[in-house]
């Protein structure tokens, strides 16, 4: 049992409304890393099944055993929950997967059903298994080590600043993440089956859809990277010269390429795409973010929220690191 004064002091702990302020003062820093990850986790959902709501909904089945763990105080590291051959699951309830995925009912009662057929899920009396094979699917290597740069790189504003003094490297940062599976995936599901469930939501549960307008968005933060000599530039300073860069563009083909998406359902949503002025096409049919018309302020509105998410997550993070290195 720890002594009194053994234990970490609460003062050395990062308070997210601090680390929400230095996220959103220096976003320019870590924008791109930051929209490169979600961007890339958001194109896999769909290249795993061909079909984005399946692998949402395989997920969500992990979180639900990751929360059971978490809940019940079980730690379980990374090598520990990927050695297991299957894991259980409390009987499905299809109308709480479909409110928490933004998926119609009847919809996600198929998919559920479409993966019982090919085996990725299968019931056990009361329960369902989800076996060894599905594991790949939705195990997260480069999840961590996106989320890894992503850390790194705001510790690195944060140590700058004086609010953590502690040094700390990318190994520790991932090393951490692994040893406590339970904990990390517990609060990173949190923020991205949120940050999912708001975009979702705008795109009117058009996964697809959000999926083709992010990737335009992400070139577009990558050439801000390059382009804004500034490092202490907000979020709100971020919002307004990304309005002005210019970028080459994409073509139809390549954002079927990247996305895995076929090309004529990325033809098809394009359309819509461009009518709500989120993307426009130039005069070489290359493709751009558009200026958001009357639907800017719902977006930044998403933006903030999913940004106030992430600041909750990142600081759990933190504190794992910081409190443990200090005791």
């Amino acid at each position: 049992m720890l002594k009194m004064n053994e234990i970490p002091s609460i003062n050395k702990g990062i308070d997210k409304a601090g680390l929400k302020q230095i996220i959103t003062e220096n976003y320019v820093n870590f924008a791109p890393e930051y929209m490169s990850f979600l961007s890339e986790w958001i194109t896999g959902t769909y290249r795993a099944f061909n079909d984005a709501d399946k692998y949402t909904i395989l997920s969500y089945l992990f979180r639900k055993n990751v929360t059971f763990y978490y809940e019940n105080f079980i730690k379980v590291s990374y090598d520990e929950f990927y050695a297991v051959n299957h894991i259980e699951i409390d009987k499905i309830n299809i109308v709480e997967i479909a409110k928490a995925l933004g998926i119609p009912k009847e919809t996600t009662r198929r998919k559920v059903s479409e993966l019982e057929r090919s085996g990725v899920i299968k019931k056990k009396g009361k329960h369902l298994i989800i076996d060894k094979s599905a594991f790949k699917i939705v195990e997260p290597i480069n999840t961590m080590k996106n989320l890894t740069n992503v850390f790194y790189l705001i510790y690195k504003i944060c140590n700058k600043k004086g609010i953590i003094n502690q040094n700390i490297e990318k190994e520790a940062i991932i090393n951490s993440m692994r040893s406590n599976l339970t904990y990390t995936w517990y609060h990173y599901y949190k923020f991205i089956f949120a940050w999912l469930f708001n975009w979702k939501k705008f795109f009117n549960s058009d996964t697809e859809k959000f999926i083709i307008w992010c990737i335009p968005m992400l070139h577009r933060a990558n050439k801000m990277r390059v382009d804004v000599n500034n490092p202490n530039i907000n979020i709100s300073t971020w919002r307004a010269e990304i309005e002005k860069i210019e970028t080459q563009g994409i073509n139809t083909m390549s954002l079927s390429d990247i996305t895995g998406i076929p090309r004529p359902t990325v033809t098809r949503k394009l359309k819509s795409l461009f009518s709500n002025k989120h993307l426009y096409m130039d005069k070489n049919k290359l493709i751009h973010p558009g200026d958001q018309g009357k639907y800017k302020d719902e977006m930044i509105n998403i933006q903030n929220i999913c940004l106030n998410e992430f600041s909750d997550f990142t600081s759990k993070i933190f504190n794992q690191i910081i409190l443990r290195k200090i005791s």
